[in-house]
């Protein structure tokens, strides 16, 4: 029995000194190389934001261009891989009836706007690019930029009917200024 033991002490020895053996041979081994290929997109983007949706004039003069309305902050912004220069454009999608009171218009040739307290010009513009409509655009600004660029401006929109020589109807006139950056 004693010699039993004493083989099966020698024989488990040795496997042991032949793994030890075996997982030394094994240490720093390494696997295939594997690789991963890592895409991704960010789609370019042009906002534009107004601080109000809602610009307002207390009361209307007739035969006067101090009709002004509340002024309105807008925040254009831009992520772009293309173009050199970012334009705001404000439009009337019927110049005609710009500002309505039932049956009572005021048109766009009367809606005078500008930002940063440049010159007032009227909405009776052509589109810019696919922007607007034929006689009631209005060009706001056009920002130069780099050809892949981001950035933003904040611009004071200003707003005023110029009434000069006009009457109008007593009555709530309301109507839809678009506001629209374009990139070219």
């Amino acid at each position: 029995m004693h010699s039993r033991l004493k083989n099966a002490l020698v024989g488990a020895t040795a496997l042991l000194l032949i793994g030890a053996n075996t997982a030394r041979a094994q240490v720093g081994m390494t696997s295939n190389l594997a690789t991963v290929a890592l895409t991704a997109t960010k789609a370019a983007t042009l906002t534009v934001t107004p601080a109000a949706s809602v610009a307002t004039l207390a009361s209307i003069a007739d035969g006067s261009n101090a009709n002004v309305f509340t002024p309105v902050s807008l925040t254009t912004a831009w992520n772009l891989t293309a173009g050199s220069s970012v334009r705001l454009v404000g439009w009337f999608g019927t110049p005609a009836q710009a500002l309505a009171n039932g049956t009572d218009f005021i048109p766009s040739s009367k809606v005078e706007g500008r930002v940063n307290a440049t010159a007032y010009a009227p909405f009776t513009g052509a589109p810019v690019g696919t922007v607007g409509v034929a006689g009631g655009t209005l060009q706001l600004f056009n920002q130069s930029i780099a050809a892949s660029s981001y950035g933003s401006r904040t611009d004071q929109l200003d707003l005023r009917l110029d009434l000069t020589g006009t009457t109008t109807m007593a009555g709530a006139y309301t109507g839809t200024l678009n506001l629209q950056a374009i990139v070219q």
